[in-house]
Parts: C-alpha cells; structure tokens; sequence
C-alpha cells in the first residue's frame, strides 16, 4: 500500500492502533504507548492481548491538546443537513464560515425526508428548524445519538424570529447560529 492509500484509508477509521496513531502524531510507536499507559492518551486494551486502541474522538483530543497537526485526520468535505430553512438563507452563510473548506449541503423540508437523507448523507451538521413538518428536537436528537455512524454529527436548532411580517429567517439571530454551529464544527 502506498503512503497516500494509506493516508486516505486512516481519515475514515473510527479506532487506531498505537503505530497508526504514532504514524499520524509524527511520534513513535513506544511514545504513544507512553502517553497510554501514563493515562494522557485514552483508549482501550483488546481483550485477551497486551494491543492498545485508541477511538478517534480522544486521538483527536490528544492532538489538540499538544498543538500537533491535523491535517491527516481531515476527512473529505464538511457535510450539512438543513432541515426546514431555505437554500437561499442558509448556504451563503454556511460556505462562508467553512474556512475554504469544501461543502456538501442537503435540505429536506419534512422529519421523513431529514431522515432518509441523514442515514444516506451521514452529515457531520444538521441545522434543524423545530417548526417543519414531523421534527421533535428531541427524537433527532435520540435517533443521532443511537446510530453508531452519526456520533460525530452536530444538531443545532435554529430558531425562527417572530416579525409583524411573520416568519422570518433572514435575521441576524439566525445567521449567528448558523455560523456558531459551522466554527464549532471546524474547531472539533
């Protein structure tokens, strides 16, 4: 296998073993079971053998809590789920904070199509409006956290403002959520 085969196949793994996670720390081997066994790095031991893993998220953690680089754990574009908002007022806003990063963006406009999309899309974000048709904040909320696939996807409601003209999404409120919910993504 050829370094960038290699390198493409580590940004979609979910758990590392401690020479995959010295080759994307620029460390070795034996430093990142140091880090393991003194408690800095989290993991777990495969049953029945002395092999360390080490899950993604806290391999993640480690690294930004040592300023190391990235960039090897980058994994193809950000990818956001819209539910209930217009392209028109929520995509400007998301590629703007994206940091030059590529975007892939869905809409669904009901909880069934937010649904069959989420399972097809694996969104990293859903941006969620709670008055479309069918959403309970709460139910997206269960049905993300019980998938295994989605336990990195963000959801963030995005509240509709009441003006004397109705209902409006174009407010400042509104483009601050979204934008809060992008940077905090790109930050993770």
């Amino acid at each position: 296998m050829t370094d960038t085969q290699d390198t493409a196949d580590l940004k979609d793994k979910q758990v590392f073993t401690t020479g995959e996670a010295a080759k994307i720390c620029k460390v070795s081997q034996q430093t990142i079971i140091r880090c393991f066994d003194s408690g800095r790095l989290h993991g777990f031991k495969v049953p029945g053998s002395r092999f360390r893993r080490i899950p993604r998220s806290e391999l993640i953690r480690f690294m930004q809590h040592n300023d190391m680089d990235m960039s090897q754990l980058e994994s193809g574009p950000l990818r956001v789920l819209v539910v209930g908002v217009s392209p028109a007022q929520s995509d400007p806003v998301i590629k703007e904070y994206a940091q030059e990063r590529k975007v892939e963006i869905c809409h669904a406009d009901d909880a069934w199509t937010a649904g069959y999309i989420t399972h097809a899309f694996k969104p990293n974000l859903v941006l969620l409006n709670p008055t479309s048709s069918g959403v309970e904040e709460s139910a997206v909320q269960n049905t993300i956290n019980s998938n295994p696939e989605l336990v990195n996807t963000n959801v963030v409601t995005v509240v509709p403002t009441q003006q004397a003209s109705g209902t409006s999404f174009g407010t400042s409120n509104h483009a601050d959520a979204i934008k809060q919910a992008v940077q905090q993504l790109m930050s993770a």
